[in-house]
């Protein structure tokens, strides 16, 4: 049992030391590129049949970081908001029960964040929804002393880790984990991990990035190159003689522009997997732009998916005017995903408390926007890490040039983890 502890507690360190990766890319899942739905379609026949909740309400709340200096989030409260109206005049809101959402912008400042997180206890919401939160841990520290539990999309801190009742539904740590996945299923055996030089990237990369490819059975190293290097044709030089099946870049766009060309000026024949905020303006500067990459992102936006339909219809609907994209994507889907997970555990209870034990009595449900990917909040998703975690798989699509994303497939992570 010691033995046990203490390995899960290393993995924690290393897996909340990649909770900066977000911050370090400057936006998570943000680019307005990583999709292809169309959304010209108009109508709600995607929605489904009308079925209208009328019992007592439930109050849940929802945190984004919203329009800062920093970044534009806006549009996740509005994919809440568009979830919340769909849930209520289509699934029957939560068991019958109508469903009211509060919202608040935390600004990317630890101060606004425990500022909405005490307005949420003060409002007596039964949950709290997130997508990820720059200062997630502020959030978490008075939500925990309230008995709220608190469901992020994606997080990894040290705090949403380790503190009962805090849940990240998907996987926090796919930049790494979904690539591995990838090597595995196509038995890749050697790969390159391209980062910036950063402590904030150089240290994940190091330590959890070695061991999930070292679990996926791969010979692992790792390229870090400073950032603003133009030309990093010498950096990828001085790794082609161990000859690697897999090149995973993981940096902000300009970064990744710059890895590209070179990787394209040398040839390269292996396999490249980028994070999906890789996927910019850059493309056109690229030979072939960024057609044949494998790109790791968190919402399946395709306009083949039901899901996407109901999505696109619901935010035509009720989401205020706001872009059908993977930002309102991340509001819309965790604050669906919670309403199917409660659901799913035929909820009766609706204070924090009943919510809580409902969420980790559910069965394992499709995650919206995911190409029926599930998660399951009883622990058993990530167990050698946290068991706040409650999927280990990840999606991974084709790009054309312009960054365009189809064939999205869920790589399961099964083991990779562990």
């Amino acid at each position: 049992m010691i033995t046990t502890i203490k390995r899960r507690r290393s993995w924690v360190a290393l897996a909340a030391t990649a909770a900066v990766i977000p911050i370090v890319l400057a936006g998570c899942s943000s680019s307005d590129n990583a999709g292809s739905g169309d959304t010209s379609t108009t109508g709600t026949a995607a929605l489904g049949t009308a079925n209208a909740a009328s019992g007592a309400p439930i109050s849940f709340g929802y945190i984004s970081d919203g329009k800062s200096d920093a970044i534009d989030q806006s549009d996740e409260l509005k994919g809440a908001k568009a979830a919340i109206g769909y849930a209520n005049a289509y699934l029957g809101g939560v068991n019958g029960h109508v469903i009211e959402l509060r919202t608040c912008q935390a600004l990317a400042t630890p101060t606004q964040t425990t500022d909405c997180a005490n307005q949420m206890v003060q409002a007596g919401v039964s949950a709290v929804m997130a997508g990820t939160l720059a200062q997630s841990d502020s959030a978490v520290t008075v939500l925990a002393a309230a008995k709220i539990p608190l469901l992020f999309q994606q997080a990894a801190s040290a705090g949403a880790l380790s503190t009962p009742g805090v849940f990240s539904l998907t996987n926090p740590l796919s930049y790494f984990g979904t690539s591995a996945g990838y090597a595995k299923e196509k038995s890749l055996k050697k790969a390159v991990e391209v980062v910036i030089d950063v402590p904030g990237a150089t240290g994940p990369a190091n330590s959890l990035g070695k061991k999930v490819f070292t679990n996926a059975g791969a010979d692992f190293s790792v390229l870090a190159v400073p950032a603003g290097t133009a030309d990093m044709t010498p950096q990828i030089q001085s790794s082609l003689g161990g000859h690697p099946g897999l090149y995973n870049i993981l940096g902000n766009a300009a970064f990744c522009t710059s890895a590209l060309k070179a990787i394209k000026t040398l040839g390269v024949t292996a396999d490249v997997t980028v994070a999906d905020v890789c996927l910019g303006s850059g493309g056109s500067s690229i030979a072939g732009g960024y057609k044949g990459l494998k790109v790791i992102t968190t919402l399946q936006l395709a306009a083949s998916d039901p899901d996407f339909a109901a999505f696109a219809a619901a935010m035509r609907q009720y989401g205020d005017g706001a872009k059908v994209g993977p930002v309102a994507g991340v509001g819309y889907s965790v604050t669906l995903g919670a309403i199917r997970a409660l659901n799913a555990a035929r909820i009766t209870d609706t204070t924090p408390a009943g919510t809580l034990a409902a969420l980790k009595s559910a069965p394992a449900t499709p995650f919206p926007l995911q190409g029926g990917a599930t998660f399951k909040c009883d622990g058993s998703a990530m167990t050698a890490i946290s068991p706040n975690i409650c999927s280990a798989t990840g999606i991974i699509a084709d790009s054309d040039k312009d960054g365009k994303l189809s064939n999205y497939e869920v790589v399961d992570g099964s083991g990779i983890y562990n």
